[in-house]
């Protein structure tokens, strides 16, 4: 397997298992404040759980391309010697990454895209 490969499956591996734990956790919470935690173990809590799990997956996948986007728009992003540089200063740079991560060959062939292809390929200044 390429490395690319790799690391969009321990991406897509880790971002599964911390929204799961995510959703159990919150069903947790949910069922022992309503005083039957005995209910967690029913197969509708069950599916309960792994249905809001995967709602968790798409809304942490969407936002993560949509801070993909707004860092390769305002050229906070750039690929020097096949690593990604990000500019550290947006909140959302974990997002960044993890977007890459998901989508390495994606990433890489969008952050080139952009209509100033040579622009965009270089690190800003004091910016790497």
């Amino acid at each position: 397997m390429r490395p690319s490969t790799l690391v969009c499956l321990r991406a897509n591996a880790v971002l599964i298992a911390l929204c799961v734990a995510a959703s159990d956790a919150a069903w947790l919470a949910v069922c022992g404040c309503a005083g039957h935690v005995q209910a967690l173990q029913t197969t509708a809590i069950r599916l309960a759980t792994l249905t809001s799990a995967a709602g968790i997956v798409l809304v942490v996948r969407r936002l993560a391309r949509l801070a993909f986007d707004t860092a390769r728009s305002a050229r906070r992003i750039a690929w020097a010697s096949d690593r990604l540089v990000i500019d550290g200063t947006g909140p959302g740079d974990w997002l960044v990454q993890l977007h890459a991560e998901l989508h390495p060959a994606g990433s890489r062939h969008s952050a080139h895209a952009c209509s100033r292809s040579a622009a965009c390929s270089r690190v800003p200044r004091g910016r790497a």
